[in-house]
């Protein structure tokens, strides 16, 4: 690349991702000129703030810069590589548009609709061992059915039943809509599944759920403004509590968590990766009885 102030450049968004993977060591100096250049960097600006003309080179080299878009829209997919800006742009938006804003599914989307509800929120806990029962089926409608009022709220949501051992459900990935399960792979990869969020306690029996977004939906709910991200991983969170909730009034255990493998989890569900992405799991089970060596 020459060296003028017309050339842009922006970060690759997959240095910042793959966690799973390791990626690579950054030096101070590497990690600072790829928070500058999160949004597109003209060469001459970077020098400008202090970046040898040789660092940048070797970032470019190396595949930790590109030219500028790096691919347009790529934060939809991997927005959370940009959490800071994100966020901020976000509350700027908010701020900007609070009055135009749509109000909530009231009251809190029934997550805390109640005194009871709240003081059950306060006494849950989150499991990461599993009893050897299979899971109940009625356990696992109870939190489907749960889910329905958010799923029709937000059409851009979709949910996945990652089935491992549930009481007259096929083993298999179901996809879950209008009340329904349909099932669309016969059988489970545990290990793929493990992978998801690299975790042990995912395995077992029971079943893990996946919120899965539908970009396109979402934009057309939110649009593209800054705040479209933010909104829908808060609405995959009240989506999983109000399963956790359900499943804790049965007596089943549940962890949940956003801390998945986008890339895998779409494996497993079957998505289209550049059109839905799965950004949260659920996993339901049995609590572990203590005589129980699984």
């Amino acid at each position: 690349m020459n060296d003028t102030t017309t050339d842009t450049v922006q970060s690759v968004p997959q240095v910042l991702l793959n966690p799973f993977t390791g990626g690579p060591v950054l030096t101070g100096a590497e990690a600072s000129c790829l928070a500058a250049a999160l949004n597109p960097a003209t060469r001459g600006e970077l020098l400008e703030r202090g970046f040898a003309p040789e660092l940048i080179d070797t970032m470019l080299a190396g595949g930790l810069l590109g030219p500028a878009p790096a691919q347009a829209g790529l934060w939809h997919r991997h927005g959370w590589g940009r959490p800071e800006l994100l966020v901020r742009a976000a509350d700027a938006s908010r701020t900007a548009r609070a009055r135009d804003l749509p109000a909530a599914a009231a009251p809190v989307a029934g997550v805390l609709d109640s005194r009871a509800a709240f003081e059950q929120t306060l006494k849950r806990r989150s499991l990461r061992q599993f009893d050897r029962r299979p899971l109940p089926a009625l356990v696992l409608h109870t939190v489907l059915a749960a889910a329905d009022p958010l799923l029709r709220a937000w059409p851009h949501l979709r949910l996945y039943a990652a089935v491992q051992h549930v009481d007259g459900v096929e083993r298999g990935v179901h996809a879950y809509q209008d009340g329904a399960l349909t099932l669309k792979d016969v059988g489970l990869d545990d290990t793929r599944l493990r992978d998801c969020a690299h975790q042990y306690w995912v395995l077992g029996t029971g079943a893990v759920l996946f919120f899965v977004v539908d970009w396109r939906a979402l934009e057309l709910a939110h649009g593209s403004g800054p705040d479209a991200y933010t909104t829908v991983l808060t609405e995959c969170g009240r989506l999983a509590h109000t399963g956790v909730l359900a499943a804790s009034r049965t007596g089943a255990g549940t962890w949940m968590t956003p801390a998945i493998d986008e890339e895998v989890a779409a494996e497993v569900c079957g998505l289209d990766g550049e059109s839905a992405e799965a950004l949260y799991m659920l996993k339901i089970g049995m609590p572990r009885n203590t005589e129980d060596t699984q």
